[in-house]
């Protein structure tokens, strides 16, 4: 109570707003902006995560939907190999090739199998060419099915160059043939496709 009989001088009033004012400010500065701080931080994190999430979101149902589209297209996928194959391979092309030329009245008389060596204008990134060069025997009049049963097959086979000769002993021509086809060079790209399974 003697407080409040004896009030404190102005100077020391002033002192004391002036020691709590500044006591106010030192709050301020070393408890509430840094609790400001860690919010706004905070506040950006989780902005950050919620756009992570959505593009985890976004690429789990892409991966959904390719695998509906695999499961779908697994079939296919799996005569994949045939067409394109890995270690040189090239069985299906060989028993395609045979009945193409058969039912197009031709005889096939050699055939070789080279690693491509021309530059080619198209870049991709899993199959590479292979050049395969053909002789065979028949006649003339046949020879545009032929080529269209060639690139018709279904490893996509491009026809890059055409020689013939006269044979005067014999009915039939004979011609020659080079064609493009592709495989894959990495040994290892079909099992990744099937560890999907």
């Amino acid at each position: 109570m003697e407080i409040l009989r004896n009030p404190p001088s102005k100077q020391v009033m002033y002192y004391l707003a002036l020691f709590t004012f500044l006591a106010a400010i030192l709050l301020v500065i070393f408890a509430v902006r840094p609790t400001i701080l860690t919010i706004t931080g905070i506040r950006k994190e989780i902005k950050e995560k919620e756009s992570i999430n959505n593009a985890l979101e976004k690429k789990i149902e892409a991966l959904a939907k390719l695998d509906s589209q695999y499961s779908e297209n697994k079939e296919t996928l799996d005569s994949l190999q045939l067409l394109y194959p890995t270690s040189g391979n090239f069985s299906l092309f060989l028993s395609n090739i045979d009945a193409v030329i058969s039912r197009n009245g031709f005889v096939l008389k050699n055939i070789g199998f080279s690693e491509y060596k021309e530059d080619i204008s198209i870049s991709t990134t899993v199959v590479s060419p292979w050049g395969v060069s053909l002789s065979v025997t028949g006649p003339e009049n046949n020879l545009d099915n032929l080529f269209k049963d060639l690139e018709a097959m279904p490893m996509y086979p491009v026809i890059e160059s055409f020689s013939y000769g006269e044979n005067e002993e014999e009915t039939m021509n004979s011609y020659n043939l080079s064609i493009r086809i592709y495989h894959i060079e990495n040994n290892k790209f079909y099992g990744a496709i099937n560890e999907l399974d």
